[in-house]
C-alpha cells in the first residue's frame, strides 16, 4: 500500500473518531430536531426584529425630509445632479444643504429656500490644489498638520479652504485667488 493512501485512511479514521467521540447532548448532533428548530426560531425573530427598526428607522427619516426641504430645493437639485445617490438633506432657516455621491465623489450642495445653489463643496487631496496654493501652504504651514482640505465653488468662481491643527490652535485658511491664503478664523484649544 503506498505511503499517501496510508495516511489518508489514518486521517478519515482520526476525523470519524472525534466526530463519534462527541456527547450525545452535544448541540453540535443535529440529529435531534429540536434544538434546530430553537435555532431557527431565534434567528428568525431577530431578523424580523431588524427589519421592524429598519422600516421605523427610513420611515420616519423619510416622513421628516418630505416636510422639511421644499420641493423647489428639491427639483433644483435633482436637475443639476441627477444620478445622485446616498443623499442627506439638513435644513435650517437661511439654507439647505445636502450631502451625497456624485461620479463617486462625496459632495455637499447648498441651496437658498428659492432653490438657487449658493455653493457646492468636496474634500481634496493636496496634491490637488493649484501649485502655487501648494507652495505657500508649505511655508506658513510650518508647525501644523492639515486636518481639511476642501474645494468650494459658486457662482463667483472656485476658492479653497483648508484647516490646519497644532497642539495649541486651529487655524482656517481661505485662498485669495490661485496664490496666497488669508486667515478667516483662528481657535485656541
Amino acid at each position: 500500500m503506498p505511503q499517501n493512501t496510508q495516511f489518508t485512511i489514518q486521517k478519515a479514521q482520526l476525523a470519524e473518531e472525534t466526530f463519534f467521540s462527541l456527547p450525545p447532548h452535544s448541540n453540535f448532533m443535529f440529529s435531534k430536531k429540536k434544538p434546530l428548530k430553537k435555532i431557527k426560531k431565534a434567528v428568525m425573530k431577530k431578523v424580523i426584529i431588524a427589519l421592524g427598526l429598519m422600516a421605523i428607522t427610513f420611515g420616519s427619516t423619510a416622513i421628516a425630509s418630505d416636510k422639511e426641504i421644499d420641493k423647489t430645493v428639491q427639483q433644483a437639485f435633482n436637475k443639476e445632479f441627477a444620478g445622485a445617490a446616498d443623499v442627506q438633506w439638513h435644513a435650517n432657516d437661511q439654507y439647505v444643504q445636502v450631502e451625497f455621491t456624485f461620479n463617486s465623489m462625496r459632495l455637499a450642495a447648498y441651496y437658498n429656500n428659492e432653490g438657487e445653489t449658493l455653493a457646492v463643496v468636496r474634500n481634496i487631496y493636496f496634491s490637488s490644489l493649484p501649485l502655487a496654493l501648494q507652495m505657500n501652504l508649505k511655508k506658513i504651514g510650518k508647525g501644523y498638520w492639515i486636518t481639511k482640505i476642501c474645494e468650494v465653488t459658486t457662482h463667483d468662481g472656485t476658492q479653497y479652504r483648508v484647516t490646519l491643527d497644532n497642539a495649541e490652535k486651529t487655524v482656517e485658511l481661505s485662498s485669495t485667488g490661485t496664490s496666497s491664503w488669508e486667515i478667516i478664523k483662528k481657535e485656541a484649544k
